[in-house]
């Protein structure tokens, strides 16, 4: 720690003009030296012996399969015809110089194609320009977020040494909207699949389609819908179910710009600032869409670099000062409208929402219901999805269009469920179920899967997991469906050496069949579903 010191103490103090002059005439070496005085400080090889991510779930894998035959422990139904895709975080190498974070890593999809009851497992990286460098390169190049979330002053220093290191051509540079690696979802809009991200431009990737069947490389670009979209975009778009459109929020930490965006057959329709707030919120990672209208959160959890020299040793801080509020514009909202903010009762967080609709009163005005998980309190090191992370718990709110006022903000359910799922087909409209992972049974990623009656506040039924966990039960209908819950959920669950994907009727929460994947799967989250249509227009 005292050379850490000396160096800062140089760095700020002692020899500016030697310091300045010694990364001009050898930006590697100094630059070098100066990351891993940085490293050192983070005492990275002890946090990560102890680290909660340092479990067999989370570890990466190196094998690539392609086309593997799977074996079904009973027959596919007839009407499941399509791919499964999962992406997730994946460390590249056996190796990392990063604090480990569900975060780090770079994206890897994994993918069951089913066709004709036979069904086949491929997994692939998503490569993107930093993949790509870090590949050729063979070890880590660009920081972690681990690194940064609870780093300090030393996550700190290395933020800097890594744009030191990209000013002087240490190594590539890489445009910030362009350095991610796109680990969070993968959708699909207008003959096009992509990876998704909130710090960034989504990812286009490239796909063939042999004979029906898909095939992916990992390759693919950045989009930015001709030059049009000039901020991070979004990794959970609002899908129209009638038109296809996407809708999205994203925010930029440096600016504190709120942006709105409409995505409407491959072109980037409407891209707006919608609002500006400093501190930055830390994320705005989910919201609504409702027959007239886009609701999104104001968040308790903030985003402010100084906060990385206090106590919290994080730019991300939890102000339990500032009350949860959520932010209503029109659908077909224009450039300059204001938002009409709708301010809660306590402080909060969430990460995803399940759907929210409008209702009318019978006094003739209109309020807008919104259900999702919530947590009331969440670290600066943002413990997502391990043992460290609190309980959320699942809630309602009801907003009154006409008074400006929530005049419902209730907790359902005080079980820890997150990562929710329903039959989007009834997005922004009254829908009776949603399926809530349960994490309180280990308080690492999904356990098992509530049933839930967001309309008669009932638990349905539940399906437990066993010994594996589950990252997002999705609901896929079937052909000709009748009814809303009338489909499957698939499920990728995983356990410390094996992993499967999982077929549930939705309507009775009871197992269909599940299909053993050749090799174990590490933790991810979001997923999606092609039909053969679908897939047939990526050709």
């Amino acid at each position: 720690m005292s050379n850490f010191l000396l160096f800062i103490g140089i760095l700020f103090l002692g020899m500016p003009l030697a310091l300045f002059l010694a990364v001009r005439l050898m930006p590697r070496t100094t630059l070098g030296l100066a990351d891993r005085l940085a490293y050192k400080s983070l005492n990275v090889e002890q946090y990560n012996r102890s680290s909660a991510y340092n479990k067999p779930g989370f570890k990466p894998v190196h094998t690539q399969c392609t086309d593997v035959e799977l074996v079904p422990t009973s027959t596919i139904p007839e009407d499941i015809d399509g791919v499964f895709l999962r992406n997730g975080t994946n460390l590249q190498f056996p190796e990392t110089r990063g604090r480990y974070h569900m975060f780090n890593g770079a994206g890897m999809l994994h993918q069951v194609q089913v066709r004709n009851g036979k069904a086949s497992y491929t997994n692939v990286y998503v490569k993107t320009p930093r993949y790509c460098v870090e590949e050729s390169a063979g070890e880590d190049v660009y920081l972690h977020f681990g690194d940064i979330a609870g780093g300090g002053k030393a996550g700190f220093l290395r933020m800097m040494i890594a744009a030191l290191k990209q000013r002087f051509g240490v190594i590539p540079k890489l445009d910030v909207l362009e350095s991610g690696n796109n680990t969070t979802a993968i959708q699909f809009h207008h003959n096009k699949l992509y990876c998704l991200q909130e710090t960034g431009y989504p990812f286009a990737l490239e796909a063939e389609v042999e004979q029906g069947r898909l095939r992916l490389t990992g390759a693919g670009d950045f989009d930015t819908f001709n030059s049009k979209l000039d901020a991070p975009f979004t990794a959970h778009p609002k899908i129209d179910p009638m038109t296809g459109d996407w809708f999205a929020f994203s925010t930029e930490f440096r600016s504190g710009n709120i942006y709105h965006s409409v995505l409407q057959k491959g072109k980037l329709a409407h891209h707006s600032i919608i609002d500006v707030q400093k501190p930055a919120p830390a994320f705005v990672h989910d919201y609504f869409l409702t027959e007239n209208y886009l609701v999104f959160p104001d968040l308790s959890l903030r985003f402010n670099p100084k906060e990385m020299f206090g106590p919290q040793q994080s730019p991300m801080v939890f102000d339990p000062a500032y009350k949860m509020r959520w932010g209503v514009i029109r659908r077909d909202h224009a450039a300059g409208d204001p938002v009409r903010w709708f301010t809660t009762q306590q402080a909060g967080h969430l990460w995803h929402v399940v759907n929210g609709w409008e209702e009318s009163r019978d006094d003739g005005g209109t309020d807008i219901v919104l259900f999702a998980p919530v947590f009331r309190a969440y670290p600066s090191n943002i413990p997502i999805h391990n043992p460290e992370e609190p309980h959320a718990t699942f809630n309602k709110w009801r907003l009154n269009l006409e008074s400006g006022e929530v005049t419902e903000d209730r907790e359902l359910l005080h079980h820890f469920y997150e990562r929710p799922s329903f039959n989007t087909a009834y997005l922004g409209r009254p829908a009776r179920y949603a399926y809530l992972l349960d994490e309180e049974k280990e308080g690492m990623m999904a356990k098992g899967v509530l049933k839930y009656d967001v309309i008669a506040e009932a638990e349905v039924a539940y399906f437990d997991y066993g010994e594996y966990y589950g990252g997002e039960a999705l609901f896929v209908p079937r052909k000709n469906s009748s009814s809303e819950d009338d489909g499957y959920l698939l499920e990728l669950i995983m356990a410390d050496d094996k992993a499967a994907l999982l077929i549930l009727d939705a309507a009775t929460m009871t197992e269909v069949t599940r299909l053993p994947l050749p090799q174990r799967v590490p933790f991810g989250v979001h997923s999606c579903w092609l039909n053969a249509e679908q897939i047939a227009t990526l050709a």
